[in-house]
């Protein structure tokens, strides 16, 4: 996972900021509406901003692969997929343990395994989809580079 400066173009740049100041809104928005449901009808739960966050990936990940963009910093590559894996796996893990943990103190063995199975089943999951992701990317970025420039 070589870090670089920045592998996008002036025109893939835009694009991202584009795409990010729109997933800006569409998330400032939908926060708000959701306090403003949840403090009328007395909810306490997370599950509207939940579906906001997810609905929020959704956008992201699928303008940037419609735009052919994978990241300011690293590009798609196997090693690169087991490393965020790792990472996204390992801090999972922990607050599930953790949780598990605070839940039941005295049950600290089915907390330890609460978190070790999360991390394990968390990361085969990120790790299938960051590659077929990445697979998908590749192939939008082939098609991306093979149509002519309409801009000139």
């Amino acid at each position: 996972m070589k870090k670089t400066t920045n592998v996008l173009d002036e025109r893939q740049e835009a694009d991202l900021l584009q795409i990010e100041r729109t997933g800006c809104w569409l998330a400032f928005w939908g926060l708000l509406i959701s306090i403003m449901v949840q403090t009328i009808l007395g909810v306490s739960d997370i599950t509207g901003e939940w579906i906001i966050f997810m609905c929020l990936c959704l956008y992201i990940v699928i303008e940037c692969l419609r735009k052919g963009i994978w990241s300011r910093s690293f590009n798609p590559s196997a090693k690169s997929n087991v490393i965020a894996s790792l990472l996204g796996s390992v801090v999972f893990g922990i607050v599930v343990g953790l949780t598990a943990y605070m839940r039941k103190p005295e049950a600290w063995k089915v907390a330890i395994g609460c978190g070790a199975f999360t991390f394990v089943m968390l990361f085969v999951i990120l790790f299938i989809t960051l590659s077929f992701t990445a697979s998908a990317f590749k192939k939008q970025e082939e098609k991306l580079n093979a149509e002519p420039d309409e801009d000139l």
